[in-house]
């Protein structure tokens, strides 16, 4: 029987992909499409404030006391989510949820779960038949008086195993109110990309959300990182400069701004501390690799080629990386891309001298040129730069140790929101222009009409939300790059005391050697990223300690893992510590010794029951039947539950964990 185990697997492996086809087909594919996800209403438990939002499934957790949603006050509430359940083929469902708090289920009007949870699994509704095609959906739930409130959605579909629902098979009607309230988050968001608190002070810093904190680039020796003839240009139109621009134009209308702009470029290219500014000659020979290294690492997930004539104004443009910086400070900047602007959306990655001086050389290979316009020198335009950097607001933003003369009006003292920079025409007043369109402008003014007080309460999966989109994390994590696990995944995947390591760059070992590409490092956000990502899935922000190890289980666990007649032969593909994988045909998979670190423990468990389901483009097999038996029988009778559980017993030791067994 043992010699017969991998056509065995190979064979559950097809019935678990087609049993698993009904369920995902008729969306998964289709998980982008405008409408995926569930409207959900947040509400006070008094009924006098709500808030809408989209969110992916039933998934919530909020930490005891706190709130859902910025627009809500902290205290208890309820979660109303709205939309339609999707099968392309008609089946029996049962339906069950991980809770503190009780939620009740509605599908086509029939109640199929009402359950009151206190940090458990509820036991199954009762099954329901859903139609092909989408099923009018509705599941409240409503937080507990004590502790976090949390609920985690899962059903049963007739022949498999408890599992969440696909996030393909979720969708949900547009609406007037689901509108309104996405331009109010719209505004928000905005507000805070914009920095507009730093100017029209709000909440302390300390006492708000982390974005309050957000910081820009340092004025300190900025004249050793930026040449005077870039300054020129990004002072007088930021946008003509790069279409994406947060900064806005300053200097406008009855002022002469060709004159502004050229006293505070020269003011800011003299602040320079010459003696360390050591210009470097980069070798055109190392272009060519440079430019496999710029492929390699995905930066056009953020940046057009400079090679390639692009007009992609989604994308940061590097064709005037040369005249925007000299060449150590492009080398200085590539090593550490926040060490002069902490909230820099620009990562972190792992390069060498050699390769930094190789991606420099690329990059400037194929920038336009300086023109050579010497810096100005003269004592009175250099004081008048210096004045307007302390009177215009630069100093609310960016760091420098003189005097920050400017004032205006703060944010509780704002009354009108059509005037200044919300101006339709900012351009006839001294206000900043920041040309917002019409659909911006409003969005912003909708959002200050309405609750500030969101600014102080920071919601961590709201948070992961803007960052997320901030950071163009799905770029890289939707399918372009072979190998990098797809976005949807990750929040109930990675324990987020690990992922904020990961994300911070803290990690050095890469978890697929085998990849070219590699995770570059966001250490501002990292922690809070993490954690709302987790908070999304429903999990808690700090994974809960586990029950001690079972030293007995780890035994077999370790069986189960070797080659057979012992075990499953995932070290055919996995190493363990130093035990070099065994018989890798395409890549290996991720030393196990790094898993019990990594990964939840729920999401370990579901996909040793059925990788494929978790993710179809998966080459693990499927060891498990629909009966929840596996081929070795001899160990716990074949009952995957048990056998999966020892695994995981075995592999949270880590780089404890003993060599995996061999066979006699």
């Amino acid at each position: 029987m043992q010699k017969s185990l991998r056509p065995i697997q190979n064979i559950i492996s097809v019935v678990a992909l087609l049993s698993v086809s009904f369920i995902q087909l008729a969306h998964a594919a289709d998980v982008k499409k405008a409408n995926a996800g569930l409207c959900v209403t947040y509400t006070t438990v008094d009924g006098k404030t709500s808030d809408i939002a989209l969110v992916p499934n039933v998934w919530l957790y909020v930490p005891a006391g706190k709130t859902p949603s910025p627009f809500l006050p902290d205290g208890k509430f309820t979660a109303t989510w709205d939309g339609f359940l999707s099968v392309d083929l008609r089946g029996d469902y049962t339906f069950q949820a991980e809770l503190n708090g009780s939620l009740k289920i509605e599908l086509n009007t029939n109640i199929v779960l009402d359950v009151s949870g206190n940090d458990a699994l509820s036991d199954p509704g009762k099954s329901i038949r859903l139609n092909k095609g989408s099923n009018a959906f509705r599941a409240t739930f409503t937080a507990p008086d004590k502790g976090d409130a949390y609920v985690r959605m899962r059903w049963t579909p007739k022949g498999a195993f408890l599992q969440p629902v696909p996030l393909g098979a979720l969708s949900h009607a547009n609406s007037p109110q689901l509108q309104s309230a996405l331009n109010l988050h719209t505004g928000r968001e905005l507000f805070l990309e914009h920095r507009c608190a730093k100017c029209h002070v709000g909440p302390a810093s300390n006492a708000g959300i982390p974005e309050l904190t957000m910081d820009a680039p340092s004025f300190e020796n900025i004249g050793a990182r930026r040449n005077f003839e870039w300054f020129i240009g990004w002072i007088a139109n930021p946008k003509g400069v790069r279409p994406q621009a947060r900064m806005p134009r300053m200097y406008h209308g009855v002022e002469n701004t060709g004159e502004n702009a050229m006293a505070v470029s020269a003011y800011l290219a003299g602040l320079a501390m010459v003696d360390k500014f050591v210009p470097k000659e980069l070798n055109a020979a190392d272009a060519p690799e440079g430019k496999k290294l710029f492929r390699s690492l995905h930066c056009t997930a953020c940046h057009s080629d400079p090679a390639v004539n692009e007009k992609d104004l989604t994308k940061v443009s590097l064709k005037t990386v040369a005249v925007k910086f000299s060449s150590n400070a492009l080398l200085e900047f590539l090593k550490k891309p926040d060490a002069h602007y902490g909230w820099t959306r620009m990562p972190t990655f792992r390069l060498d001298d050699k390769q930094r001086e190789q991606l420099a050389s690329y990059l400037f290979t194929n920038s336009e040129k300086l023109k050579g316009i010497p810096t100005p020198t003269d004592k009175a335009l250099l004081e008048k730069g210096k004045a307007l950097v302390q009177t215009s607001g630069c100093l609310n933003c960016h760091e420098l140790k003189v005097e920050n003369k400017f004032t205006t009006k703060t944010l509780a003292d704002l009354k009108n929101f059509k005037a200044g920079c919300l101006a339709e025409n900012p351009e006839a007043t001294k206000a900043p222009v920041f040309q917002f369109v019409a659909e911006e402008r409003e969005a912003i003014q909708s959002f200050l009409a309405g609750d500030r007080l969101s600014l102080t309460r920071h919601v961590p999966a709201e948070f992961a939300e803007r960052q997320v989109k901030q950071l163009n994390c799905r770029n890289c994590h939707e399918g372009q790059i072979e190998g990098v696990p797809n976005f949807d995944l990750l929040g109930g995947k990675l324990k987020p005391e690990w992922a904020g390591k990961f994300i911070g760059g803290e990690i050095k070992e890469k978890m697929r050697p085998w990849l070219e590409a590699q995770m570059p490092a966001f250490p501002k956000r990292a922690e809070l990223l993490a954690q709302g990502l987790t908070a999304q899935n429903g999990l808690p922000l700090q994974t809960p300690v586990e029950p001690a190890i079972d030293q007995e289980a780890v035994k077999l666990g370790n069986r189960l893992i070797s080659s057979p007649p012992l075990g499953f032969s995932c070290v055919q593909c996995h190493s363990v510590g130093n035990f070099a994988a065994t018989q890798v045909f395409e890549a290996p998979g991720v030393n196990l010794v790094h898993s019990g670190a990594r990964l939840q423990p729920a999401y370990f468990k579901r996909w040793l029951r059925n990788p494929p389901l978790v993710d179809p483009t998966t080459k693990m097999p499927v060891y498990f039947d629909e009966d929840g038996k596996s081929p070795l029988t001899e160990i716990y009778d074949g009952d995957a539950a048990k056998q999966i559980n020892a695994v995981w017993q075995y592999i949270r030791l880590g780089d404890k964990m003993p060599a995996p067994m061999q066979p006699q």
